[in-house]
């Protein structure tokens, strides 16, 4: 009787002809998976970067417990802009502090990126107030869904008296700032066709030194002073009002205090959304 040749089966499969399979199949998913993720979510009809300096929702940190009125951080330089004739005012004025009222705001709409999310993530505003989502640009906020709801039915719902626009940070480094600023601008002229409201438009934050230096965003401090002066002169001629929370955030460097930035360097610690409520209540009252 003929003797079975050992290692193969009844169809000729060796353990070796398996094992080669297998590691062809591995390095075929291993392929597959590094070219999705090179060109996962840019289609190549995008205007935006592709992919974006705020993509995170601020840590899940409990809001700070701190008393009404006290004031949490250093004195920084006066607002771009403000006349020097007027310096112990403006000193004065750019002082940070953490007293706002949340009633001043309960008929405001706040409109921005993940950054702003915080403004009811830590329980400051409440979500009604706030329409923000991760990776917000100028570009898109006018038709963006947030829970299915447009900005324009948001505010044709809501109804606000003021509405604040904070964005840019997650285009700033890859868009030219000049295109950049003029899409604000566009932005705040159709939401002034929407509502009566009085609209302020918010410079952006600084960033620390630390998340400049990072290869996982394009942010740098020049870029960002950039397009704030640029943002500034776009709206000039608007009906919107310019507010200059940047400076309030800055260290004596230029970069994003370390007692206002969270550990990337880019989002807000809980106590810096007071600073920025105290500021912006100081600034549109």
């Amino acid at each position: 009787m003929a003797q079975k040749k050992k290692g193969k089966n009844k169809f000729g499969i060796t353990p070796s002809m398996i094992f080669l399979n297998l590691l062809l199949v591995l390095i075929i998913c291993t392929v597959c998976f590094f070219t999705y993720n090179i060109i996962n979510g840019d289609d190549g009809t995008s205007s935006e970067p592709p992919f974006t300096a705020v993509t995170s929702e601020p840590p899940e940190t409990e809001a700070p417990t701190t008393e009404s009125g006290a004031s949490s951080a250093p004195e920084s330089t006066a607002s771009a802009g403000e006349s020097s004739d007027n310096s112990s005012d403006t000193s004065t004025d750019n002082q940070p502090t953490i007293d706002f009222d949340k009633e001043y705001f309960s008929s405001s709409l706040f409109i921005g990126d993940s950054i702003s999310t915080g403004l009811s993530l830590y329980g400051f505003l409440d979500k009604d107030n706030v329409f923000a989502q991760q990776g917000l640009a100028p570009s898109t906020a006018l038709d963006a869904e947030i829970d299915g709801v447009t900005l324009s039915d948001k505010i044709a719902s809501f109804k606000p008296k003021k509405v604040f626009i904070m964005l840019g940070t997650n285009s700033v480094g890859y868009a030219d700032n000049e295109t950049l600023a003029a899409s604000m601008k566009e932005l705040v002229d159709k939401i002034a066709g929407l509502t009566k409201a009085k609209i302020y438009v918010i410079s952006i934050p600084p960033v620390t030194a630390e998340a400049e230096a990072s290869d996982e965003n394009a942010l740098t401090l020049k870029d960002i002073t950039d397009y704030n002066a640029k943002l500034k002169t776009a709206i000039a001629d608007s009906s919107a009002t310019f507010i200059d929370l940047n400076s309030v955030l800055s260290g004596s460097d230029g970069y994003f205090d370390a007692d206002y930035a969270e550990m990337d360097g880019i989002h807000f610690m809980g106590t810096t959304y007071e600073v920025m409520l105290s500021y912006l209540q100081k600034h549109s009252s």
